[in-house]
């Protein structure tokens, strides 16, 4: 399948059909529509996971499902553009969408998660657990930003954050242009134990004192991502190893 559109939704039934006698493997991006600050758009939790699959895809032999770019928004629910749906919803939606990737004919789902709120990612993993109790299909779900903590500080000289400089770096790797501006500092909230606003007072969230709040060079955002993407596929890999000596040992 090297070089053929993997994205689902571009193929016809035909030729969707003819790409699942080669694969059983498909990635599910998911995202928000959340403020980043004022130097991110409000689509780069699900902008960094797409851009992401397509190059999971290519080097793991699978196909691309059609991204959900809903999801549970909370704590940057005070600012214009981000938008929320129920958790319960989230929940009921991604379990429906598993069910007919298995439906589909696929067997194994990488989801791209790009919003780490709580309400989010608890709803993805009860689907995920339902699907494969009652569907015996197997998932994982990737949150690129805990993969990438020891990159981040490597590289990029210090820690990330919401709206930091892990994602800023990963969307100046999509498309530089898409970075505006300098990360203003007003907009940075420092979270502390013991206190907690609702909804955040600022668009960009610190959560330790290694916060960087400079836009790094794209050049910097590229070596980032590369090593990023390598590290996702590395631990993709072992999950994948590891099912299938399940499946001949069961």
């Amino acid at each position: 399948m090297n070089g053929r559109e993997r994205r689902i939704w571009l193929l016809t039934w035909k030729e969707f059909k003819e790409a699942l006698e080669d694969t059983d493997l498909v990635i599910l991006p998911m995202g928000v529509s959340e403020a980043h600050g004022n130097h991110l758009p409000l689509g780069t939790d699900f902008i960094i996971p797409e851009w992401i699959a397509e190059w999971l895809a290519e080097e793991l032999n699978a196909l691309i499902a059609p991204p959900i770019r809903y999801g549970v928004v909370t704590g940057l629910s005070g600012y214009w553009g981000s938008m929320s749906v129920r958790e319960s919803t989230l929940e009921a939606l991604t379990y429906d969408v598993l069910t007919e990737l298995s439906n589909n004919g696929f067997e194994r789902v990488i989801i791209l998660n790009g919003h780490g709120g709580s309400g989010q990612v608890r709803a993805i993993t009860n689907a995920m657990k339902r699907a494969w109790r009652e569907l015996g299909l197997k998932s994982l779900m990737v949150m690129w930003w805990e993969l990438s903590s020891d990159i981040t500080e490597e590289l990029l000289g210090g820690s990330g954050g919401h709206a930091g400089v892990d994602e800023t770096a990963m969307v100046m790797a999509v498309d530089p242009s898409l970075v505006k501006g300098k990360m203003e500092k007003e907009e940075i909230y420092r979270l502390r134990k013991g206190i907690s606003p609702t909804p955040m007072p600022g668009s960009i969230l610190s959560y330790d004192d290694g916060f960087v709040d400079a836009i790094p060079s794209p050049d910097k955002a590229e070596e980032f991502a590369k090593k990023l993407l390598e590290r996702i596929k590395e631990e993709i890999e072992k999950i994948l190893d590891g099912w299938d000596r399940q499946d001949i040992l069961v």
